[in-house]
């Protein structure tokens, strides 16, 4: 019997946790969600009543590993996650102690416990846990991304957590399994769009950035400290070879990250290449080149919910512009300035008269990349996860329409993957 228990991410994007059980309980992935409708972080279930033998952690974003501190408070499961993975929880694992400190439902000796646990999986590589073995493939989203394969007694089940197909900047897209799965646990973040297609979106972020620069502005772009931050250095160099970017903020620390991991990024050397152009800011002199017109500034946080990007506004010139590439959780000073053109400062509201915009340049996959994967593994079971209610249910129901035996769970269902109704 192989079962599945829904922790969250079921019928909302946050908080991801699963625990695939066969002959031994496994957890996939132990996130939080970073802003919940009050702007508070929200944990998944609690596993302390669970016998778990290991955890599998996609990848490093906090809404996949951001709790997994929170089992040694109570177990000494090693957990599994490629060497990219490891060291960008450290840096965002460090960061919510700092940030949280006594909120946080764990410590730093649990934190220092956590990475003394940590088992390295590559890509294409397998374990075994009890009778089962896993092996870990690129999802193509950020560096060391993976998708988790699961076969035990003749069964295949395959857990996307997020992923991207088409290739980008960083990253080639995700392999595809070469077989079909029995049951396939997939995102469905944006299960009812589309992604812009990507060369076209680069040529307009590019003459966006031509245009301020040359009137003497600066583009700042708020953003993500891992994967988005470094991809935007990427498409930034390969049509400004000659405009100054000034990197702040912890997507520094990650960059420094990324340029170990040769195997698990695109082009390394031209990436190696492009960060040595740039400027790691420092010091107060170089936040003033920053701003001082002329200039891109990358820098988190990508929400704006504090970071160096949020102080930056305060000191843009008239000509500049402000360039957002990611998503904005509702209420956050990223939304306030995308859709009522305020910034929450200090508990204060005020007017940004910056012109602002939004590029969706998503590490995720897009409605038709879904769709492609449902058909290349051609699974028996599918569990659509991580999408809000509304996109994990009409996704499951386009499914059922297609033939396919889909479910989008609730937090707290427990699926027979032999039987999905």
């Amino acid at each position: 019997m192989i079962k599945l228990h829904c922790l969250g991410a079921s019928r909302e994007v946050g908080r991801s946790a699963f625990v695939l059980q066969t002959d031994r309980r496994v957890l996939l992935d132990y996130g939080m969600k970073i802003f919940d409708e009050a702007g508070k972080p929200t944990y998944p279930d609690s596993v302390e009543d669970v016998k778990l033998d290991a955890a599998f952690i996609s990848h490093a974003h906090l809404d996949h590993s951001g709790f997994v501190p929170k089992i040694y408070t109570h177990s000494k499961i090693p957990w599994y996650a490629t060497p990219p993975t490891y060291d960008i929880c450290d840096i965002l694992w460090k960061d919510s102690m700092k940030i949280q400190g006594d909120e946080l439902p764990w410590g730093n000796a649990h934190y220092k416990k956590a990475m003394k646990y940590w088992q390295p999986l590559m890509y294409n590589h397998r374990v075994g846990v009890g009778e089962t073995n896993f092996e870990f493939m690129d999802a193509g989203h950020i560096a060391g991304a993976a998708m988790v394969l699961a076969k035990y007694n003749g069964k295949k089940i395959l857990y996307t957590a997020d992923f991207k197909s088409e290739a980008t900047r960083l990253h080639a897209g995700a392999k595809m399994p070469r077989e079909n799965v029995d049951a396939l646990i997939i995102e469905s973040t944006y299960a009812d769009r589309e992604h812009p297609e990507r060369k076209g979106l680069e040529k307009k972020f590019a003459d966006e950035i031509y245009e301020t620069v040359n009137q003497g502005g600066t583009v700042l772009c708020p953003s993500f400290a891992v994967g988005r931050s470094q991809e935007l250095i990427r498409i930034i160099r390969a049509y400004h070879r000659d405009v100054p970017i000034y990197l702040d903020g912890m997507a520094k620390t990650v960059t420094h990250v990324y340029a170990k991991y040769r195997k698990y990024l695109q082009d390394y050397d031209r990436f190696v290449q492009d960060v040595e152009s740039i400027t790691f800011v420092e010091s107060m002199e170089e936040k003033k080149h920053a701003t001082a017109g002329g200039n891109v500034i990358v820098s988190t946080a990508g929400m704006m919910e504090g970071g160096p990007a949020l102080n930056y506004t305060k000191y843009l010139n008239r000509d500049s512009k402000i360039i957002f590439t990611g998503y904005c959780v509702e209420g956050t000073n990223g939304w306030l300035l995308q859709n009522k053109g305020q910034l929450r400062v200090e508990g204060n509201m005020l007017e940004v008269e910056l012109p602002v915009e939004y590029m969706d340049f998503s590490a995720h996959a897009g409605r038709k990349d879904l769709f492609d994967m449902v058909k290349k593994t051609n699974p028996g079971k599918i569990v659509c996860i991580h999408g809000d209610e509304a996109r994990a249910e009409k996704f499951a129901e386009e499914l059922k329409g297609m033939g396919y035996d889909a479910v989008a769970p609730s937090r707290g269902d427990k699926i027979d993957l032999a039987k999905i109704s």
